[in-house]
Order: C-alpha cells, then structure tokens, then sequence
C-alpha cells in the first residue's frame, strides 16, 4: 500500500504519544482520505491522525488546512521533505496544494527558486506550471501569475510551435509588454502557425498589430535586437530596405551592429557554399 511506510515509520509513536487526538485533526484526516480516494485501516487512520497532530504541534493550522486540501499524500510529502514543504506549502491554494502534494519532488525546488509566484500560477493552471517556467523562464513565469489562466494556456501552446526558444522568449517578454494582451493574442493566425510553425517575425507581427507599428518595433530593436536583424533581413523586400534603413538609424546603434554581424555571417556561409571562401581548417 502506497502509504504503509508511513505507518510503520509512526506505530512506534501512536502508544508514545499522550497528547489526545482533537476534532480537528480527526476531521482533516477524513477529508484527506476523500480527496486521495483511499479507505484507511484503523492503524493507517491512527497513524496519519498522530502525524497531522505532530504537524499542527509546529506548523499550527496551516498543517490542518494543508492536509484538507491536498489529502493523504500531502502527511507523505511532510515525513519525507520535512519542515521545507510544510513552510512552502504555506503559500499554496486547494488546487495547487493537490498538485504540491502529488509531484513534490518535481515541484518543490521550482517553489524554492521562483517563489510563492509558482504556486499561484498552478493554482491558475494547474499541471502547466513547470511548463511554463521552462517555455518562458523565471521573471516571466513570476510576472504570468498574474496572467488569466485562458491566456497563459494559449501562450504555452504558441510556444510549443516555436521555432526557437529566443522566439519563445520574445513570446513572453512581447506579452507582457502589450497593453492589449487579448489583442495581442488574438492577432495570431493559428492556423498558420500549426502548419509551419511560429517564427519571431510573426511574434512581432502580432504585437505591431495590438499596441502599433512603431511601438513594436522599437521594443523588439532595443530588446531583441538580432532577432529584429533577422526580422529584417529575412522579409524586407528591396524596396523597403531604404525606409528600414532609416528606422534603424533612428533605432539606434545596436540594431546596426546585429544586421551587420547577420551580413557577415550569411556572406561566409555563401562563400563556404560556393567553395570561393576560405578553406575550414
């Protein structure tokens, strides 16, 4: 049985303890059952009565509502990590106490490095925090806790069609700038995207549609500026290359520098293809 160490971890306490078992926590453990879904045996019953008694003995009511919510599993995760999920879980709503309690091994050192935030954002999508953490990183995932959940949803599948994980930073970082994040989001033409992917270009695409044309731009050329090179160079036909050029001079430094070091690179590539470059050594 998935909780029977734990039982033989506190039989020897059950005799030991003197202190009776209150209302309280006989009531919690009962609701933990029912959220784990699992009959308990008298000495399973008594066991994780003196463990949740042990728990609220140092971590007060926090360890009763703790355990409600986040059932059985949740007095597991307490004997195993300790004080630190205890303290950790403070911070944890019904459903992100659940998940806490299920994937603690997983999720405990991403609330340790990114804060109460994480908790808040599995509370809003719940199973998709870590994801969201990998796809767009830490500040950002801090700053998406705020974020409607139906958002941070379309956001992660936007950026499983990326195709790079700059492009999936300047996902989130585009996002959180707009001041019109539902248009923002809405601009995307998704059917697009699921056949050939989602590329920087259309990132910006989205964003110069939400918040304008020049606003866009000059964020992704301060921000992001090899990927605006890139932007540049890849879909400017020759026509518009004066007026590009005019921008990036108004734009600033380090946009030049990006477009220049793009130049350099592909004119070497084309060399190296036409055998008229120098030899690799």
């Amino acid at each position: 049985m998935k909780f029977g160490w734990l039982v033989v971890i506190l039989i020897p306490a059950i005799g030991a303890s003197a202190a009776p078992v209150d209302r309280a926590v006989r009531e919690a453990v009962e609701a933990a059952a029912k959220i784990s879904r699992r009959p308990l045996s008298p000495v399973s019953r008594c066991a994780a009565r003196t463990a949740l008694s042990r728990a609220a003995a140092t971590y007060g009511d926090d360890a009763l509502k703790l355990t409600r919510h986040g059932g059985l599993e949740a007095l597991e995760q307490g004997a195993r990590h300790g004080a630190e999920f205890w303290k950790l879980a403070r911070h944890a709503d019904a459903r992100a106490m659940r998940s806490l309690a299920l994937h603690a091994d997983e999720l405990l050192p991403l609330v340790r490095r990114v804060g109460p935030e994480f908790l808040a954002l599995e509370s809003k999508v719940p199973g998709l925090a870590a994801r969201t953490v990998a796809a767009f990183g830490d500040d950002a995932a801090r700053a998406l806790s705020r974020a409607p959940a139906d958002d941070i949803s379309r956001l992660l599948g936007l950026s499983r069609k990326a195709d790079s994980a700059e492009t999936r930073k300047l996902l989130g970082d585009l996002y959180l700038r707009s001041g019109h994040r539902t248009e923002f989001l809405r601009a995307f033409d998704w059917k697009r995207i699921m056949a050939g992917g989602l590329s920087a270009a259309a990132v910006t695409a989205a964003y110069k549609i939400s918040d304008g044309v020049e606003t866009g731009l000059k964020i992704v050329a301060e921000e992001h500026p090899e990927q605006f090179a890139r932007i540049v160079t890849d879909f400017l036909t020759p026509l518009q290359f004066l007026l590009a050029g005019m921008l990036i001079l108004l734009l600033g430094p380090p946009v030049v520098r990006a477009l220049l070091r793009r130049r350099r690179s592909r004119s070497g590539e084309k060399e190296r293809a036409d055998g008229s470059g120098p030899p690799e050594s």
